[in-house]
Parts: structure tokens; sequence; C-alpha cells
């Protein structure tokens, strides 16, 4: 029997205007009408944006003058976090950062944090948004046509990678390590379902926006444990011996970010189209 070892690759399919109208759910006729402004055809704006996405996440090109649908040259990651930030909050995405850079210069990634908090459009690569409210995040990624990739974050569309902690193996590591009843300790979450999905894990749960808060905490709490590297570092300082760190989630949560993105830039196909990971 001939081995198949030695047969040459089978070319990827073209995408074509099908292609886009059948994952935006539009006819081609309104895939047309976008692509080539059709103005007087009326087209809602959040049709419009779906045939956009779609032209985006597919890499339809019309024709080699099609304006606006190109990302730019330059290997930039930009990252961003929702508008109530709080300087917890951005120490921890610094945390991220820190995770994040060996294999971004690796891999040829720069990787910088935006203060910026409003929907702009972004000269970048790809976006990650730390922590974000539901609605912040869907005006920003309407603004661009990048890859936008939601970490610590829930919003519960599969177009959109989300990654996320999983709380599940945080609570069994808890219980087991401090062997009877402890609470979790984290950072006042701005995403309203990843807050409700905390809760949900957790039988006591203290969120906290500032030192402040922290150190009331620490008052009033025994047995903590945390994810989050910006917690630890302060709780450590404290002395306390009743805290527990979970950390295993952090090299990986790093890396399967720039592996979503780098999967995301490069349209490579998915035989799991599920968007959803825990770490």
């Amino acid at each position: 029997m001939e081995s198949n070892d030695n047969k040459p690759a089978r070319p990827k399919k073209k995408v074509t205007n099908r292609d886009v109208a059948k994952f935006a759910g539009v006819s081609v006729a309104t895939v047309s009408y976008v692509v080539n402004g059709r103005e007087d055809q009326h087209i809602s704006e959040e049709t419009k944006m779906k045939v956009l996405h779609a032209i985006n996440f597919l890499n339809y090109i019309p024709n080699p003058h099609a304006v606006g649908l190109n990302t730019p040259q330059l290997r930039t990651i930009v990252l961003r976090s929702g508008s109530a930030a709080s300087p917890l909050a951005e120490s921890e995405i610094l945390c991220f950062m820190h995770s994040m850079e060996a294999a971004c210069r690796e891999q040829g990634y720069r990787l910088f944090y935006s203060t910026a908090k409003d929907a702009e459009k972004l000269a970048a690569n790809a976006c990650i948004c730390i922590d974000m409210p539901d609605g912040e995040f869907r005006a920003l990624s309407r603004a661009n046509f990048i890859p936008v990739i939601a970490v610590d974050c829930l919003v519960n569309d599969p177009i959109f990678y989300q990654i996320t902690v999983d709380y599940g193996k945080v609570r069994s590591a808890a219980e087991e390590h401090f062997g009877s009843g402890f609470t979790y300790c984290c950072i006042e979450p701005q995403n309203a379902p990843l807050r409700e999905e905390i809760f949900r894990q957790f039988a006591c749960v203290r969120t906290v926006t500032s030192a402040k808060e922290l150190k009331s905490c620490l008052a009033e709490t025994r047995n903590i444990a945390v994810t989050q590297p910006a917690l630890a570092a302060i709780l450590e300082m404290s002395g306390r011996k009743d805290v527990f760190f979970y950390q295993e989630h952090l090299a990986p949560r790093a890396q399967t970010a720039l592996d979503c993105i780098r999967t995301a830039i490069d349209r490579t196909p998915l035989s799991d189209p599920e968007h959803f990971i825990k770490v």
C-alpha cells in the first residue's frame, strides 16, 4: 500500500463571500453591499459589524484595494482594562504583563498596556482585555477588526476567546490545603458575570479595591486563599501564615493568551470551536 507521508499538503480552501454570509448569518447580497459600501441599501450598523467581523475572522479579502480590513504590520499586543480599574487592579495587570513578556519577545511580539478608557481604534495586531465590563468589551471589539481576547472576564460570546481561572480547581486546592473553611479574597471584578462566577464557586468571598480594604480583610478573616500575584505579594509582606496562594494557573494563562492571539491572527482552523478556556 502506498504511504501517504510524501503526499503534498492539500491547499487551503479559499474563503468566499458565501462563507462570510454563512458565518455572519446574513445573505450573500448583504456581504456584497457591506464590502462595496452600498449606503443606499440601509444596512443596519449591527449587521454591518457582523459582516466586518466575519470578514476579519475568516480572512476574506474581496479585493486588493479593500480598505480598513487588514491588520497593522507591526506585531504588537495591547492590554486594556475597564474604565473603573483600581490601582490594585492595574498592579495585577502589570503582573500579568510580566508573565507574558518573555514568551512575547521569543515570538516577536511587543506588549504594552494602554491606560486609555474609550472604545478607540487600536494601532495593534491584537488586544487583550483584562477584567473589562461586558459593555466596554463589546464597544472596544466593535471599534476594531483585530483579535480581541478576554482574560479574566466573561462575555458569553463564542466568537471571542475567553480565558479565566478554573475556580473549581482553586476551591479544591484550598480545601485540601486548609482542611477546613477559608475565604477567597480577590480584587473587586469589574466584569459582572465573572464576579457572579466567583461567588458561585466559593462559600465565602471578600473583594477589595484598596490596600485599606485588604488590611481590613486581614484583620477580620482567617484562612485566606488568593490567585492574584498583586494580592499575594502584599499578603506575604504581612507575615501571615494562613494564606494560600494558588499560582498553578499563572504561566498557563499567559501562554494560553498568547497562543489564542497567534491562532486568531493566523486564522488557524480549529478542530474544536470552543473558545471558553479555564486554566
